[in-house]
């Protein structure tokens, strides 16, 4: 019998983490870029780049509890993960406290910018942002300090409304630097605000899966609870597809302005820096197009899709046909195998003939066999094809 996915929740979870510290590392790279341009000290920089991160947490968090957190249909089901959401809500205010008091802090920087900003014209832009800045930070204090209450745990208004400020904030942020280094052009501004809200809203998200809703869950164990927590990763999830792309590619039209189309600035320091911030991102994609390929950002060890979280447990196979590489599915192997098997024994088959997929299904069920699993496992060039099959019964 396959184990209790429960008892093995989110027990793998080190590409996330990686991917957590390449975009770290990737974007401290790119505020340095930007903050360079400025001729301002690294080590303002630095706090400029803290000041951002610690935004992306409050930004990328308040949206995972403002938009992913959802009562579960089941009436049955409701208190076992109220408890669960109100694990994640008393983890995140204990992070969120300490961004917040980053930003805080760090936001002593914006004064060294405000001569620079009246220099390049862009005063009102600054002003906005401190007001930006001061709204988000106390509705973010608010939220903080009056939570929802252990009755209402699926409150979320509060949450978007934090979320809502946080990313003006970090929109007014983007669009002050974008204004600085490029005041004379428009594009820019477009690339850098959707840069850095991405970034904000990824590196936030990450902190909460692998920070907030993994121990939460942990702390809370029930597999309605391992089910809530593995929809909340799927909405995730969603977000990542429209968030990485959008990194990937502002951040290489953001390169090009600061080194041209030509090879040889590439191999300039400044040039290095780019290309070292441009493969980071790069990696960051790589990541997660393989995370779920091998499901080691998979929330329960084994599992391949949501729906088998509420699917009773599938019998162990009786015998296995590793038909990968061949190009059929090698239905005389099949038939040779059922054959030699009792009534109601399983057998598993792996094939990467495309044609398996809807021959199968349609072989068995002209022979009486069951399907009790079909699905696609893989990605691109590793993709193949997994069937369950249960011998038909005895005939009377």
């Amino acid at each position: 019998m396959r184990a209790n996915p429960a008892a093995g929740f989110l027990d793998r979870y080190v590409l996330p983490k990686v991917a957590l510290t390449v975009i770290a590392f990737a974007s401290l790279v790119g505020v340095y870029l930007t903050m360079s341009t400025h001729g301002t000290p690294t080590a303002w920089a630095l706090i400029r780049w803290l000041h951002l991160a610690a935004l992306g947490i409050l930004a990328g968090g308040f949206m995972w509890w403002g938009l992913f957190m959802k009562r579960p249909d089941d009436p049955q089901e409701v208190d076992l993960v109220a408890r669960f959401a109100r694990a994640q809500q008393n983890r995140f205010r204990a992070i969120a406290w300490g961004a917040w008091g980053v930003a805080l802090v760090t936001a002593s920087h914006l004064l060294r910018l405000a001569g620079l900003a009246q220099a390049t014209g862009v005063y009102a832009i600054w002003a906005g942002n401190v007001i930006l800045l001061t709204v988000a930070l106390l509705a973010v204090a608010w939220l903080l300090a009056y939570p929802p209450t252990t009755h209402r745990p699926f409150d979320t208004q509060g949450a978007r409304l934090a979320l809502g400020t946080v990313v003006l904030t970090l929109a007014s942020t983007a669009l002050l630097d974008a204004r600085m280094t490029f005041p004379g052009q428009t594009w820019p501004w477009v690339l850098r605000l959707l840069h850095v809200v991405a970034f904000g809203l990824w590196a936030g998200g990450a902190v909460w899966n692998i920070f907030v809703a993994v121990p939460g869950a942990q702390q809370t164990l029930a597999m309605p609870v391992v089910v809530a927590a593995a929809e909340q990763l799927e909405r995730f999830r969603w977000a990542v597809r429209v968030i990485l792309p959008t990194l990937l590619v502002t951040g290489l039209a953001q390169a090009i302005p600061y080194v041209g189309l030509e090879p040889a600035a590439l191999l300039t320091p400044f040039g290095l820096l780019i290309l070292t911030k441009i493969t980071l991102v790069v990696a960051l994609f790589v990541i997660f197009i393989t995370c779920p390929m091998w499901r080691a950002c998979s929330p329960i060890r084994g599992m391949c899709d949501l729906k088998d979280l509420k699917a009773p447990p599938l019998p162990q196979p009786t015998r296995r046909i590793d038909n990968r590489g061949k190009a059929c599915a090698g239905f005389v192997r099949i038939q040779r195998a059922l054959e030699a098997m009792q009534p109601s024994d399983t057998l598993e088959l792996l094939s990467t003939d495309r044609i398996s997929w809807w021959e199968l299904p349609a072989w068995l069920e002209v022979n009486g066999h069951a399907l009790l699993q079909q699905e696609k496992r893989g990605r691109l060039w590793w993709r193949h094809y997994h069937f369950l099959i249960r011998k038909a019964a005895a005939q009377n």
